[in-house]
């Protein structure tokens, strides 16, 4: 029975028909030129991380959000880049182990049989935007340094989406589309498997290292591993919230709307 189980939790995904990639494919790609799609906020995601998904701000913090949102617009330098990994077994629940030989660990939480290719992807908005804040702080400007701050957490989002569709988007015409996607540090995921993912990234192309505590300079950067499955021809999942365990959040989205109904 013991045997039986240890069977089923093991899926030799080679074994399955990988896709056709050619190296150039599975090599490192810089994705630039993005600015548009970082800064083409919502204010209610700007409030949301403002204040929390019960914030409902006045037309005075509206005005200031728009201002904080140009002036950012002109402050970040935002780019990204991704690899692909074909994926030679998995482990349910543990761990993910790739072609060339790395070894992924994965949250227990998330099931990533399926999986065939797994993208490792970092990005980041530049150092710009968090010297700003820094430098509204130590002038004693919290409010304004503290929105500032949430613009930048929410063109994270957008930049975090925007990489995904450009995966999603390589990776349709064989048949595959974005699965459980999961970034160290968030949501029990233990902040050292950083050291993994920087290893197996082009972190330099992007000017994003890793400090002594496996933080990331500069802070206003994304990382996290994107599985690709075999597609079911199912929706994907709506927004980053609905692959997180912390339910009781203060800046959760549910369905696409924050608890009492806003759009993000």
């Amino acid at each position: 029975m013991v045997e039986k189980k240890l069977k089923n939790a093991i899926h030799k995904d080679h074994q399955s028909s990988l896709p056709e990639l050619s190296p150039g494919e599975l090599a490192a790609h810089h994705i630039t030129n993005i600015s548009k799609v970082i800064t083409d906020l919502k204010i209610e995601s700007v409030s949301r991380y403002f204040g929390g998904n019960k914030y409902r701000p006045d037309n005075s913090t509206i005005q200031r959000a728009q201002h904080c949102i140009d002036e950012a617009s002109k402050l970040v330098t935002s780019q990204a880049t991704y690899r692909l990994y074909k994926v030679s077994q998995t482990i349910h629940r543990e761990k993910i182990i790739l072609e060339e030989g790395s070894h992924v660990s994965v949250p227990d939480c998330l099931e990533v049989s399926g999986a065939q290719l797994v993208g490792v992807v970092i990005g980041t908005l530049g150092d710009g935007l968090e010297e700003h804040c820094r430098h509204l702080a130590a002038n004693n400007e919290i409010y304004q340094s503290t929105l500032f701050d949430a613009v930048g957490t929410a063109m994270l989002d957008l930049l975090s989406e925007h990489v995904c569709n450009v995966i999603s988007d390589r990776c349709s015409p064989y048949g595959l589309a974005t699965g459980p996607r999961f970034a160290p540090g968030i949501d029990g995921y233990p902040l050292e498997q950083q050291q993994v993912l920087f290893k197996l990234a082009d972190h330099t192309s992007v000017g994003v290292s890793l400090n002594s505590s496996a933080i990331m300079v500069p802070t206003k950067s994304i990382s996290f591993f994107q599985t690709l499955t075999k597609s079911s021809g199912k929706k994907g999942l709506e927004n980053k919230c609905s692959r997180c365990r912390m339910v009781n959040c203060q800046f959760r989205v549910i369905r696409g709307k924050t608890k009492h109904g806003d759009e993000p």
